[in-house]
């Protein structure tokens, strides 16, 4: 969803920077009642209670239930309500300076599983609503298709260090990192074998420094 033009005036501003807060409000609203009830039984009359604003608020600001799940997977994904897309983010400039490809490829894998971390909880609601909600199914699979996309950038931001290992293609190392740094990975090991997430990142940076590079994370 865009952002509504900023006013120019003080007053422009303030109207704005008001709007921000409503919205940003209605997420957050959004996101513990979808979590605690699901998405199908949360209805646009319970997040405007919820967020202390009435229902055509809500409308006004996004027009249906499922624009705000929309923004609320956004904000989950970069971490904040700033326009700022992912690979614009400070994780990936911090990665682009590494020189070090082992180095690179793991300051990218955190970033990138603290992305999957955070949207894990939504996309198990997502999920959910998907058998029922044909809407919430596109929203999963245009949200994979932008994962993907994202992956391959950072997989070619790895490859700008160094060459992969010998023999692998780079459409074979996109797709094991796009396998591996997902919410099936996270689901099975942290939420289904109760590993820390510290663990998994661990893991990761290690499987996929030795199937893209051939080494473990130095």
């Amino acid at each position: 969803m865009r952002e509504p033009v900023k006013g120019v005036s003080p007053a422009g501003r303030r109207r704005e920077e008001r709007a921000k807060a409503t919205r940003e409000r209605i997420v957050a609203a959004a996101v513990r009642l979808f979590l605690e009830r699901g998405y199908v039984a949360t209805t646009v009359t319970a997040i405007a209670a919820d967020a202390g604003v009435a229902p055509a608020t809500v409308y006004q600001a996004f027009g249906t239930k499922h624009a705000v799940l929309a923004r609320a997977l956004d904000i989950a994904i970069a971490g904040d309500a700033e326009p700022v897309e992912v690979l614009r983010r400070d994780w990936v400039d911090q990665a682009r300076r590494e020189p070090d490809p082992g180095r690179r490829l793991a300051r990218i894998v955190r970033g990138a599983s603290e992305v999957v971390a955070r949207t894990a909880p939504l996309k198990q609601v997502m999920r959910d609503a998907a058998a029922t909600d044909p809407e919430v199914r596109d929203l999963i699979d245009e949200d994979g298709r932008r994962r993907h996309r994202t992956h391959e950038a950072l997989v070619d931001l790895v490859i700008e260090a160094g060459p992969l290992r010998d023999g692998l293609r780079r459409d074979d190392a996109v797709a094991t990192y796009f396998a591996l740094v997902s919410t099936d990975t996270y689901d099975a090991l942290v939420a289904g074998l109760g590993w820390t997430v510290a663990r998994w990142q661990a893991w990761l940076v290690d499987v996929l420094g030795r199937t893209l590079l051939g080494e473990s994370d130095r």
